[in-house]
């Protein structure tokens, strides 16, 4: 057996990495404008705000949540990208971060020792705040970074965030094994007389005028799921390599279009969570020639708030566009693609088709094609519902 075939304990199961990717958790982009990207995560699209970062009295970083966890989409100023990133970024690396979370905190010990072996590009090993998350940061073949986390601050009914005061302490260069808990941390902080009713709590600016499934919401929908992320690669097939051999995504399928290879890749149940698609193909889609990101996916609960979403979205402002053909998101039928303020494109859907025990996705023929004009109602397929993880409440 040679090194690249060695197998893993990674609880008790063998695996042919010391680390798997459950999820994807989060994911961050650059912005040169926080307040406007605030206003199109926090008061557009409906996540809502958990934490701002200041330095020198200016904000440099805005997260921000859909469910409990303490950031699902997180706005980075464009000041802070620091030697290789800031290459990175000035070559359109837009992403700040694509986050995968894992089991457990030894598994982003074991996955630093594992790709050091391999000598991939490694950002850092350490701990963040907000967030609490501990986490490994390596770069792909483009300089888009993926992060490896432990955990994540969960908040909770009060919509508080953690008090700065609570924060242990920021780890930039490593840590050993084992770590305090977190509640062995909270315990402290009570005990050291802070106060944790003091964090964060965001205030609603918008009336609650939609009915949503029943709640009065600010919004004529949810967002249920962040992801798909879709990357414009230099080359596919070394992105590819490194996503699958590398990282163990599991590719899904295959898209020819135009002449170009596409290839979607999962970590779980949903068809894909990273798209990989030629620079190429960049152009003749017409999108943002200053980015290798080609969109951010959002997903809303039902297909009545699809609809809902979209009438929503085009009359704040954000632009409709119809120059991405059906054949490029596979696992997803009905879709809208809006171009924010920022030029990011956001992808909004209202369900992902799920791959099952035996790891094959549904074939083409069997899929249901969108029709020009939407229905008032559509049919249910076989996994209608069965992927939604945001139970609620929703407001």
């Amino acid at each position: 057996m040679n090194a690249q075939d060695r197998m893993y304990d990674v609880g008790g199961v063998m695996l042919p990495r010391p680390f798997k990717p459950r999820r994807l958790g989060h994911f961050a982009l650059w912005h040169t404008d926080l307040a406007m990207a605030r206003r199109l995560y926090v008061d557009l699209l409906g996540f809502r705000q958990t934490d701002t970062v200041v330095r020198n009295g200016e904000p440099v970083a805005v997260f921000t949540s859909h469910g409990t966890d303490h950031h699902s989409l997180a706005a980075i100023h464009a000041s802070t990208a620091e030697g290789v990133r800031k290459a990175h970024y000035e070559n359109g690396v837009l992403v700040n971060q694509i986050s995968f979370q894992v089991g457990t905190l030894e598994e982003v010990v074991h996955a630093h020792e594992y790709f050091a072996q391999r000598q991939v590009p490694i950002s850092r090993l350490g701990r963040d705040f907000p967030g609490s998350n501990w986490a490994l940061y390596v770069l792909d073949p483009d300089g888009h970074r993926v992060e490896f986390y432990y955990g994540m601050e969960q908040i909770g009914w009060d919509r508080r965030s953690k008090p700065a005061a609570a924060y242990v302490r920021t780890v930039r260069d490593g840590f050993s094994l084992p770590q305090p808990a977190e509640m062995t941390e909270i315990i402290n902080a009570e005990q050291s007389g802070i106060d944790l009713a003091t964090g964060f709590r965001p205030a609603e600016a918008l009336p609650c005028d939609y009915c949503v499934g029943g709640v009065m919401l600010p919004r004529p929908f949810k967002v249920a799921k962040i992801g798909p992320v879709g990357l414009f690669v230099a080359d596919v097939d070394a992105s590819e390599r490194f996503y699958t051999d590398l990282l163990g995504l599991t590719k899904t399928e295959d898209v020819h279009y135009g002449g170009h290879r596409c290839v979607y890749l999962r970590c779980g149940t949903d068809h894909h969570c990273i798209a990989l698609y030629p620079l190429a193909l960049r152009r003749e889609l017409k999108l943002n020639a200053s980015t290798t990101l080609m969109s951010i996916g959002i997903e809303v609960a039902t297909y009545k708030q699809l609809k809902d979403a979209v009438l929503f979205l085009r009359e704040k402002g954000l632009r409709l566009i119809d120059s991405i053909p059906f054949e490029l998101h596979p696992g997803i039928d009905y879709a809208a693609h809006l171009i924010g303020p920022d030029g990011h494109l956001i992808q909004l859907y209202h369900c992902m088709e799920q791959v099952g025990w035996d790891g094959r996705p549904r074939p083409g023929a069997e899929r249901r094609r969108v029709e020009p004009v939407w229905p008032q109602t559509i049919e249910a397929s076989p996994d209608t519902y069965v992927d939604q993880v945001l139970q609620g409440p929703l407001g």
